[in-house]
């Protein structure tokens, strides 16, 4: 789940993001009582854009774009 954008950029049909996203980072080791604990870090990706494909105006709805997409941060 992504939590915040830090920086997107667009370039020619390549869109490159920054964004925190949660349970990316180890942060505990399982015990006996436990599971592992896991934490936000600031990731990074990039996905293709198509000719006909308008990224949204509105950062929710862009949030939302970016998790349809099944990202590999």
């Amino acid at each position: 789940m992504i939590t915040k954008i830090e920086s997107l950029e667009v370039d020619k049909d390549e869109v490159f993001v920054r964004a925190i996203v949660e349970n990316m980072v180890y942060l505990y080791s399982q015990t006996l009582y436990d599971p592992p604990e896991f934490g936000p870090a600031l990731c990074e990706a990039s996905f293709p854009l198509d000719e006909e494909q308008v990224l949204p105006d509105n950062e929710h709805e862009l949030l939302q774009f970016l998790e349809d997409l099944d990202l590999n941060w």
